[in-house]
């Protein structure tokens, strides 16, 4: 059990760092669903980043910029982030969770079942840092290596794809109950020149310790025409590529076959939205 001995709010990013690097038991607070990961068991005081301005929420051109204390109700009702990055946020739990949780906490934290970190891999999402330096890392590198990016660093902000920059995405999901953690979820994002595919994105949660892209699909289907056998082509390499655990929840060969189905509806989904222009 936690024991918070201390509690501070800064007013300046350069603050709140400082006090971040002091020790490792001081830890960021965010929305407070999750005391900053689960991998800091020994956090003794917190750093409440509510004043610190990580609130805007822009789309120009072909990208949005989210804040990092946007709590993921903000992106659930948001026009400007898209409909895949709207969808997922309102998938990854009910209206109390949503109006606490942030984007940056749900970035740091790292959930492997998480919906929005499917979406946002799908869009390409690059998060800036603060370490304490100014920094721009790719979304997958962190949760590939969080200690080595966020230790005494923080997450100020995203980039990634708009609506208008991520005409074709869709996200596809399995679970116990329509509002329980996914057992698997797949977003994807497919890009077109004329009729042929010109890049491709697959991102899954529930098949590995962390969100994951597949990248073997993409590179096999660039520059097939978007039709049943650039979908048949990408979920064969789906398949070849997993080897997801198995728990109480549901078996590795379940996981792998729920990753082929989704995969399939997913881009069935992004295909047809493509084709209405």
């Amino acid at each position: 059990m936690l024991r918070i001995n201390e509690y501070f709010r800064p007013q300046t990013l350069d603050d709140a760092l400082t006090l971040l690097q002091r020790d490792q038991a001081t830890v960021p607070l965010a929305g407070g669903t999750k005391l900053v990961p689960s991998r800091m068991p020994d956090a003794q005081a917190v750093v409440d980043l509510q004043s610190l301005g990580l609130d805007e929420l822009s789309a120009e051109g072909l990208h949005v910029r989210i804040g990092a204390m946007v709590p993921l109700q903000r992106l659930a009702e948001s026009p400007p982030v898209g409909e895949l990055l709207a969808e997922s946020a309102h998938l990854d739990g009910p209206l109390t969770y949503r109006n606490a949780a942030t984007l940056g906490g749900i970035i740091a934290t790292g959930d492997p079942l998480s919906h929005l970190l499917i979406a946002l891999l799908a869009l390409d999402t690059e998060v800036h840092l603060r370490l304490p330096d100014p920094a721009t890392v790719s979304l997958e590198r962190i949760l590939d290596a969080p200690r080595k990016y966020l230790d005494g660093g923080l997450i100020t902000g995203i980039t990634a794809l708009s609506a208008d920059g991520a005409p074709g995405t869709a996200i596809a999901r399995v679970a116990r109950t329509p509002r329980d953690k996914p057992i698997v979820a797949v977003a994807v994002r497919v890009t077109l020149e004329g009729n042929l595919c010109s890049g491709l994105r697959i991102a899954l949660a529930g098949v590995a310790d962390r969100p994951i892209c597949a990248y073997q699909a993409e590179d096999r289907v660039k520059g097939q025409p978007c039709d049943k056998g650039l979908v048949d082509t990408a979920v064969a390499a789906v398949v070849e590529s997993l080897s997801p655990p198995s728990d109480f929840r549901a078996s590795s060969e379940y996981r792998r076959e729920m990753a082929a189905v989704l995969t399939r509806r997913a881009l069935k989904e992004a295909c047809e939205e493509l084709e209405k222009g």
